[in-house]
């Protein structure tokens, strides 16, 4: 009898977690206990070989870094890359990405192609499953009261570009609409943050390089009904869940853009990261 395979575990428990965190994207409709207890078990079979690919990409990342690890991955999933621009391959810099999710993180980190990066997240479950990932994230807290946690998160960020590293961060803080498909939402402003990030970046000599991710999404995904019907709420995690967890919907086509560097500038935290958003949404039209 072979051996059993440590990694078939967290398989099985990244599977489950995806199936809950699909079944939480459903939003009204997961209100109702009835239509939970149908999905549930559907979902979580439909999640296997997420949770099977995202096993191999936390042992990659140990193994061959992360960058090689996020182009395989993507390989695997039969998503193409498009990469427009150049990142720089050394020295301190933040990444200020838009966050349509689905393969948003894996794509910025193949086009930037750099291991020594660090990625601000919201503590998640599902992230914390993946042991190769930890020394890699850096949270942050998303409730406004946890004032200790957050300044933790800014030491560790700011650690990585004293280090001379790369920083990552997701702006808006939450699920974007997809650029190759929706109109950018007026109504998501990125957060202070990011202004506070880029001054610090800049205090370290390092530069902020804008970065604009489109076509995550699966087009067959966004022809749904259910989907359309439930971006039309509002909810608009369902169509980058099942890009990524769905064979059928293994049709995505991804474009990174990596723009030139922010200038350093004048005004507040908040005014500073109106005009990085500018910037990565000017992206979408290179």
């Amino acid at each position: 009898m072979p051996p059993p395979n440590p990694g078939s575990h967290l398989a099985q428990a990244l599977a489950a977690l995806s199936a809950d965190e699909m079944i939480a994207a459903l939003g009204p409709l997961a209100d109702r206990r009835l239509a939970r207890k149908l999905l549930a078990p559907v979902l979580r079979r439909m999640s296997h070989p997420l949770g099977e690919m995202l096993a191999r990409f936390d042992a990659a990342t140990r193994e061959r870094g992360i960058s090689r690890a996020a182009k395989e991955l993507l390989d695997r999933k039969r998503a193409t890359l498009a990469v427009t621009g150049r990142a720089a391959t050394s020295g301190a810099a933040l990444f200020v990405a838009n966050h349509p999710g689905a393969y948003d993180a894996i794509a910025v980190l193949a086009a930037i192609g750099r291991d020594d990066v660090t990625i601000l997240a919201n503590r998640r479950t599902f992230l914390q499953a993946l042991p190769a990932m930890q020394p890699t994230l850096v949270y942050v807290p998303e409730a406004p009261g946890e004032i200790g946690g957050r300044a933790a998160g800014l030491r560790a960020a700011l650690g990585a570009l004293d280090r001379g590293g790369a920083l990552l961060h997701f702006g808006a803080g939450r699920i974007e609409p997809d650029l190759a498909f929706d109109a950018p939402d007026d109504r998501v402003a990125f957060h202070p943050g990011t202004g506070l990030l880029a001054r610090a970046t800049w205090r370290r000599g390092g530069i902020v390089v804008p970065v604009t991710v489109l076509g995550v999404h699966s087009r067959r995904a966004k022809r749904l009904r259910v989907v359309r019907r439930l971006e039309a709420r509002g909810v608009t995690t369902l169509a980058p869940l099942l890009s990524v967890a769905v064979r059928l919907f293994a049709d995505v086509r991804i474009r990174v853009v990596l723009g030139p560097p922010v200038e350093e500038g004048s005004g507040d935290d908040v005014d500073l990261a109106a005009r990085i958003r500018t910037a990565v949404y000017a992206g979408r039209d290179r």
